[in-house]
């Protein structure tokens, strides 16, 4: 009964992190498009002999914010790159040992670079940092997307994890079909 009750438990917490996730891609969506509108935009007046002061400065902003709200979704659906030509050789408990293994390199880099993240957020705020451009935003918030970015990939890890304690390597050994050797 206990058993039941704690894989119900880790499959709620799988999807309730695979909501998050999802959310991130969302948002990256989101994103892609306010950037296509910005370009578009300059684009537009440029060619009118008008151009903006301020959004190629906006569209490198949209880039970062792209780039790390979309890493949770991106590891969601295990689409970082990664090399398994041996671990598929290798009998399951072999390949469970490697996804565990790397899994748990994984959440380690990401709460390194988490952590690093929220010290660059923390100092920016404390010395009141701005960008030297002609929008001057606060650096704590560009920063911010990399803190945003490493809980969101934290979070996802997890995930895989927890998907790992539920499954086995056969969590992995599904999805490596589509990959490329």
């Amino acid at each position: 009964m206990a058993s039941t009750q704690h894989q119900r438990f880790l499959a709620n917490a799988v999807r309730a992190l695979d909501k998050l996730g999802s959310a991130g891609g969302a948002i990256a969506t989101l994103v892609i498009w306010l950037l296509a509108i910005t370009v578009t935009y300059d684009v537009i007046l440029r060619s009118m002999g008008t151009p903006t002061l301020w959004a190629s400065e906006v569209s490198i902003y949209l880039m970062v914010a792209l780039a790390f709200l979309g890493i949770g979704a991106t590891q969601n659906v295990d689409g970082h790159f990664r090399v398994t030509f041996v671990r598929d050789l290798c009998p399951p408990k072999v390949r469970a040992a490697f996804d565990i293994f790397s899994l748990i390199a994984n959440f380690i880099f990401a709460a390194g670079f988490t952590y690093g993240a929220w010290k660059l957020v923390a100092f920016s705020i404390m010395l009141d940092f701005r960008t030297a451009t002609i929008l001057e935003l606060p650096m704590w918030l560009l920063q911010g997307l990399l803190l945003l970015g490493g809980v969101l990939l934290i979070l996802a890890t997890c995930r895989d994890l927890l998907r790992f304690i539920i499954e086995g390597h056969q969590a992995r050994d599904a999805k490596s079909s589509a990959e490329v050797i």
